[in-house]
């Protein structure tokens, strides 16, 4: 008869399958526990994700509104620039126009008052020589005798004393006699040449050189002795004593007299008066930094029907003998 088991025996085994049992229960998982833990695990980077991609569209629209709104108020600005700019320039433009009426006026009253001479020292010539501080800005007007200057209209007659003064300005200048002789004869040969930048084969450096001393004016008048500049004079003259004494008594009387030529033992050349008919004018008017030049040639012109004075060339900024003359009308 087998013999019985010892009770210690059972005792172990019992406990070995409890701990057996407890091992396995810790172990082993629900598949839906295992889910929902993975899912937990992933959600989390996920929700970060996508907060910060609707962060970052919302920066780029915010960024997008300020660009444009910097740009809608710049445009604006510049819109509020352009219109000021605007403003100014016609404002300065009339205030111009109003001192080239000014000059007008003093030419007209001088018709009258004083037909027998033109000089620097008659109230013409003061017409705003200084420049003035206006409420709008400021203003400057300067007056000059046009025919101050050689008349070259005058060579187209081939007249020989008007061709020798004008050959010795240009010698008196250092200017190629040959070149001289060539303008001459253009001149003759082209009526209708009316400014100095249409002479053919003169490099810009000859005309600035030669601009100050000479000019295409209408076609009989005549050089005035008065305002004529000292090397002008001297060519007209063709005595350098005599013009140099004049020079003097101009200096200190302001004017000359056929008694004054007489004195000095010199004979009014042909082509030469004191009187003058053309005047150029110089306006510079300032409105808010704004500037604007204008230049202005003016003529006095006399017939049966009465006197008038008109402006006959007239350019902003651009000089008077590069300007076709205005068309009678206009």
């Amino acid at each position: 008869m087998a013999a019985a088991p010892h009770r210690g025996h059972r005792s172990a085994a019992v406990a070995a399958r409890g701990r057996t049992a407890a091992g396995v229960a810790r172990g082993c998982h629900h598949p839906s526990d295992r889910h929902a833990h993975g899912a937990g695990a992933m959600n989390g980077p996920a929700r970060h994700g996508e907060a910060g991609v609707v962060l970052l569209n919302v920066l780029v629209i915010l960024s997008i509104a300020a660009v444009v709104v910097f740009i809608m108020l710049s445009s604006q600005e510049d819109a509020l620039g352009r219109a000021r700019i605007q403003s100014a320039s016609a404002a300065a433009e009339a205030l111009a126009r109003g001192a080239e009426s000014s000059a007008i006026t003093a030419l007209r009253r001088d018709m009258a008052t004083a037909p027998d001479t033109d000089h620097y020292g008659e109230p013409w010539a003061q017409v705003g020589q200084t420049q003035a501080d206006l409420a709008l800005g400021r203003l400057s007007v300067g007056i000059r005798d046009a025919q101050s200057r050689l008349n070259l209209a005058r060579l187209r007659t081939r007249a020989v004393s008007d061709v020798q003064s004008f050959l010795r300005i240009i010698a008196e200048l250092g200017i190629d006699p040959a070149l001289g002789a060539r303008i001459a004869a253009e001149i003759a040969a082209r009526p209708g040449l009316s400014s100095l930048s249409d002479l053919r084969g003169v490099s810009p450096a000859t005309l600035a050189q030669i601009a100050p001393y000479m000019d295409f004016l209408p076609d009989d008048a005549p050089v005035n002795l008065n305002t004529v500049d000292p090397v002008v004079l001297r060519a007209v003259l063709n005595n350098r004593s005599a013009a140099l004494r004049l020079e003097q008594r101009r200096a200190g009387a302001g004017f000359l007299t056929i008694d004054d030529l007489t004195r000095v033992g010199a004979v009014r050349p042909a082509g030469a008066g004191f009187t003058s008919q053309v005047f150029d004018v110089e306006i510079v008017a300032e409105v808010d930094d704004v500037v604007v030049r204008l230049l202005s040639r003016i003529e006095r012109r006399q017939s049966f029907a009465g006197s008038r004075v008109v402006v006959t060339r007239r350019s902003f900024g651009i000089p008077l003998n590069a300007v076709p003359d205005i068309p009678a009308g206009f």
